[in-house]
């Protein structure tokens, strides 16, 4: 059996997590988090396949979390894909991917198949 591949959640909203957890959980192994340490240490040091991005998170926003994982991926060698998931608008969002490295976003309002298919699509090898 082959191994699940990592998704790395952060988002602060505790039901959001758990409606995530189980469109995922059948195909991908789920971790959550809305600390900047916790990021850190499950990214660089766990790994992880994919983290999925809030924007609107209470201490640092997730473009500048997206920022700072792209200047010490640059030092570690390690880069996880990132895709923004946020119920901002999408000139917005296409913005920030493209100041910012992301991998692209996907919406929190996108059906559990369109979640799963932008995480599949940003999971394929370039």
């Amino acid at each position: 059996m082959s191994e699940r591949q990592k998704i790395l959640l952060v988002d602060d909203d505790p039901e959001l997590v758990f409606r995530v957890r189980q469109v995922l959980d059948d195909g991908y192994e789920v971790h959550a988090t809305a600390d900047w340490a916790e990021l850190n240490t499950r990214v660089f040091r766990e790994g992880v396949a994919l983290i999925l991005m809030d924007v609107n998170l209470p201490v640092l926003r997730g473009d500048q979390l997206v920022k700072v994982l792209t200047g010490v991926s640059k030092k570690t060698g390690v880069r996880p894909r990132i895709l923004y998931y946020s119920a901002e608008d999408d000139a917005k969002m296409a913005r920030l991917v493209r100041e910012t490295g992301a991998d692209g976003y996907v919406s929190k309002s996108a059906r559990p198949a369109e979640l799963i298919a932008a995480i599949e699509a940003a999971l394929k090898p370039s």
